[in-house]
């Protein structure tokens, strides 16, 4: 599985989650602890100022490392060795998986060659081939569930309910949501058992007393994590996703995907995340199952219930809770298949005939379902799977007729070459590769030291200096594929955080403002280059890399303050000439200031997008309690709107509530009309222009016109295209197309280019999961002008179909001399002094004139208190997502102190979960006691 990584020189850490989430956070994890142990008591603060724009601590680690009992085995190792140590945790995760399956596999009558084929088809299928490296933790539930099932097993045949007890302890805080996920698995089995096998026979009072006991002992044990998560989860971006993503039924792809998907080992696609792929043998062992339904009541449910619940995405989303259609409930059918392996690899010597015609039969009906979606998915992964049936069959029909001496080694041989080829064919680096997706060996490391090419040296974090850093959107570009979502590895501090917990109230703030490059996991990234958003977020700094996606796109401000050397191109082509760039603001707002002047909810939702962001700077937005007594501010003259056309690439002029897209090379100009008194004068001269779009709609085609549009595309392109002329391919060809890409469906983008780059408002495909959401409007920020407004743009709706929606085209006068910048001096003069960022502490003072609020940039959560002058008071969420408080008028001496929502309450319920597993522990062993007397 690893050797091809090993050959081709790459890593086990996956460019996106490994590189941004998992490795970063298990450094800082292990630095922690370290210095905790070592006796330094402020080595884990709850608030973090550094990541993103600053969070709870505990709601990040808690999804990735607290309950995780493999990342305290770092602190065996040096801090400098962890990066190496997490590379091999992935491979001890997997071993110890297949460990409990081989002690929950051992509780039956099989012989330890039997035994260890059921291991490869438990460990070497497509979801932790992807799994392993990408999301380490995912591992841990495969540990887990054999260990859930033997602990119900226990009780319903009248043992102890301690083991039971001890394992949902450990699924409880090892990650809520598999905890979740693993929950319901354990309810399906205990139903399914008890209804299939114990209906009769079982002492129901007494089993429900142990299965209450240990659920309550291990739910109170858990709180002191699981409390605060639940505060966390409920107060994070995820909290308001839409079920299923709208889905009813999922799209026709999916459908076809599916029957390869469950040998598809080398398989890399995972249509909502049906990552399945067992080795070929799998599906005669479910065959094998039905043949035998009364003596394996149990397994033919599940997996009659597993095909139910894979044909809809309910069942997806509520294994999710609620959200996403995402199957990574497939990970419980693993231990079903690899015990129905077993089954079929103990008994393969004493197969009757008429189950190998059934064997045959059902191959020769699966080969041809196989052949005729391999028209649509012809994926050439599939090869070393579909062969490896035919070779299975044989492998069991040789055992069969008594032609090998030692039938179980034999079978078990087959197996693992099964799975050792797929696992070749999914890492191996062509044609997609998943090696392609992993950091070459040592560019972790060389990553830490040169993110920004080294620009950032020097400078500081925000709790040292109090400013951010950024970089322009979609352009830093470092190669490998790798995403600049977390600035972890980096001393400095960064908009952009992706993580599975985000604060609800970021959220908010960046859909208020209808930041286009929003989603749940990455509320802000480079908050689309709009220069009072990244002024208002006190980010100083930014990084662009010459030459890469909209380097020109520099906010209104900031200037050119560091280079790289130029490495020109040797071909004398300068437009592949590279250079690292750093540049720098001194309109950065601080960390904590001072206004008194606001703005109420109900004022601002008169208020466009731009216009709300250009409010940042005139006062503060506040409850209409807070604002009694207060100045209210106003935005007028702030912006400007400009008039235009849309002209379609055809001549027509367009209206922006009927744009019909019915040419797959048809494009639209957005002409900026002016007054005929400026036509030949500069137009708005250093403004940064904004597009507003608002009710965006769209409507498909149907497939059967979208096939007709492009056929008739294809053939109007004349002799230029003659020989490309063959209608019934290209029926063919369009069909499939449509058809993989879930045509019609509600995806679409729309783009606009510009001398300053190109921008992109984008709606997700449902099967895009987590990161999926529903676009009704975006705003675009073209770019800052400094001479004048561009007289044209370039849109271009993506997907053929009707477009509807509103749109204004804003201007912001951003002049070094007009009234933002005055705004921004008088904003700076009113910072707080004397600030200091501590251990869960923020202390400053200030001198007002009148009553006005603090405002900052710091998240709000109910975590935090704060006292004026030593006295408490309210604390405000001010501009939608940050904290604040009313001041009074004269000197006052601030101080914001946080503490982990929920900590005190699962405190105390994890001490009576102590006491109560006490009381149970001294019970049961009287009743032992006194029971063999």
């Amino acid at each position: 599985m690893f050797g091809t990584y090993w050959i081709t020189g790459h890593s086990l850490i996956w460019r996106l989650d490994g590189a941004n989430q998992h490795l970063p956070l298990l450094e800082n994890f292990r630095q922690a602890m370290g210095d905790l142990l070592s006796g330094k008591i402020d080595s884990l603060p709850q608030w973090s100022y550094q990541m993103g724009l600053g969070t709870d601590n505990f709601s990040v680690y808690s999804y990735y490392l607290i309950g995780d009992i493999f990342a305290y085995l770092t602190l065996l190792f040096p801090v400098s060795k962890v990066v190496i140590i997490y590379q091999w945790l992935i491979i001890l995760r997997l071993y110890c998986a297949g460990l409990s399956f081989v002690f929950f596999a051992s509780h039956f009558n099989f012989s330890k060659n039997v035994i260890n084929t059921g291991v490869l088809v438990y460990l070497f299928n497509a979801f932790l081939l992807y799994s392993a490296e990408a999301q380490p933790f995912f591992t841990t539930p495969f540990i887990i569930f054999p260990l859930l099932v033997l602990g119900i097993e226990k009780i319903l045949q009248g043992g102890s309910p301690w083991p039971l007890t001890f394992t949902f302890i450990w699924m409880l805080c090892s990650n809520y949501y598999f905890a979740f996920v693993l929950g319901l698995g354990a309810i399906i089995y205990l139903i399914l058992r008890v209804v299939l096998y114990y209906l009769h026979d079982l002492n129901y009072l007494k089993t429900l007393g142990k299965l209450v006991f240990a659920t309550i002992t291990s739910v109170l044990t858990s709180a002191i994590i699981l409390v605060p998560v639940v505060f966390a989860v409920t107060n994070s971006t995820r909290a308001a996703s839409n079920f299923a993503n709208g889905l009813k039924m999922y799209p026709l792809y999916y459908y076809l995907a599916l029957p390869s998907q469950f040998i598809n080992g080398g398989n890399r696609d995972f249509y909502f995340w049906s990552a399945l792929g067992f080795a070929s043998i799998a599906f005669f062992a479910i065959i094998f199952i039905f043949s035998r339904f009364k003596r394996y009541k149990l397994l033919a449910t599940t997996f009659v219930l597993s095909f139910i619940m894979l044909l809809f995405p309910f069942f997806g989303a509520l294994f999710n809770g609620g959200m996403a259609p995402s199957n990574r409930w497939t990970l419980l059918l693993c231990l079903p298949l690899a015990l129905a392996t077993c089954a079929l690899i103990k008994n393969a010597s004493w197969l009757s005939d008429r189950l190998f015609k059934y064997f045959s039969y059902a191959l020769l009906v699966y080969a041809a379902v196989i052949g005729i979606t391999y028209y649509f998915e012809s994926d050439e992964k599939l090869f070393v799977p579909f062969i490896f049936l035919f070779i299975s069959l044989a492998a069991l029909m040789l055992v069969h007729f008594k032609k090998v001496a030692h039938p179980t080694r034999f079978l078990l041989l087959v197996v693992l070459a099964n799975v050792s080829l797929n696992a070749i064919y999914y890492e191996a680096p062509y044609n997609g590769g998943y090696s392609n997706e992993m950091l070459p060996t040592k560019t972790y490391e060389n990553l830490k030291k040169k993110m920004y090419a080294g620009l950032d040296h020097r400078l500081a974090p925000v709790d040292q200096k109090g400013y951010r850093v950024s970089s322009t959107s979609q352009n830093f570009d470092l190669g490998a594929g790798y995403n600049l979502y977390n600035n972890l590895p980096q001393t400095t501090t960064t908009l952009s955080s992706y993580y599975s917990v985000q604060n609800k109230y970021v959220g908010e703030f960046s859909e208020d403002m209808q930041n286009i490059q929003y989603d749940a996991n990455v509320p802000l990234r480079q908050v689309d280059d709009r220069t009072i958003l990244n002024n208002f977020l006190g980010v100083r700094y930014i990084f662009n890399w010459l030459n890469q996606d909209n380097y020109k796109k520099i906010p209104a401000g900031y200037y050119l303050d560091k280079t790289t050397k130029m490495v020109t191109d040797p071909n004398h082509d300068s437009q592949k000439d590279q250079q690292a760039r750093r540049y720098k603001s001194d309109n950065a707002f601080p960390l904590f200031y001072w206004q008194d002047q606001v703005f109420t909810d109900k004022q601002q939702r008169k208020y466009t997008a731009s216009q709300k962001e250009r409010a940042l700077a005139s006062g503060v937005k506040v409850s209409e309690k807070a604002a009694a007594g207060l100045k209210r501010a106003t935005i007028k003259d702030q912006t400007v709107e400009i008039p235009y056309r849309l002209i379609s690439s055809r001549g027509n002029e367009i209206d922006t509530h009927n744009v019909a897209k019915m040419d797959s090379d048809e494009t639209y100009q957005l002409l900026l009309t002016r007054p005929q008194d400026q036509e030949d004068d500069k137009y708005y001269p250093d403004s940064e222009l904004h597009l507003e779009f608002d009710n965006i709609e769209y409507e498909p085609f149907s497939l059967k016109d979208q096939i007709k549009l492009e056929q008739l595309h294809k053939s109007s392109q004349g002799i230029h295209g003659l020989l490309d002329q063959n209608n019934r391919y290209n029926y063919y060809k369009y069909l499939r197309y449509h058809v993989l890409q879930g045509s019609p469906d509600s995806s679409f983008s729309l783009k606009v280019d510009s001398s300053r780059g190109t921008e992109t408002i984008k709606q997700p495909k449902q099967d895009a999961l987590s990161f999926y959401k529903d676009i009704t409007n975006g705003t675009m920020n073209v770019g800052h002008f400094d001479n004048s407004l561009p007289e044209s743009l370039t849109f271009t709706p993506s997907k053929l179909g009707n477009y509807s929606f509103d749109l204004k085209v804003i201007a912001t006068p951003l002049a070094k001399n007009g009234q933002y910048q005055k705004q921004v001096k008088q904003i700076q003069q009113n910072k707080l002094d004397d600030l200091k960022l501590q251990k869960d502490q923020i202390t400053g003072r200030i001198k007002t004139n009148k009553a006005g609020i603090l405002t900052s940039t710091i998240p709000y959560s109910k975590g935090w208190k704060v006292k004026v002058n030593g006295k408490k008071q309210k604390l405000l969420r001010t501009n939608t997502a940050f904290i604040g408080v009313k001041l009074p008028q004269g000197n006052n001496k601030v101080s914001f102190t946080y503490e982990l929502p929920g900590a005190k309450l699962g405190t105390v319920l994890s001490l009576v979960g102590l006491l109560f597993a006490l009381v149970g522990g001294i019970v049961s062993f009287v009743f032992y006691r006194y029971s063999r007397k």
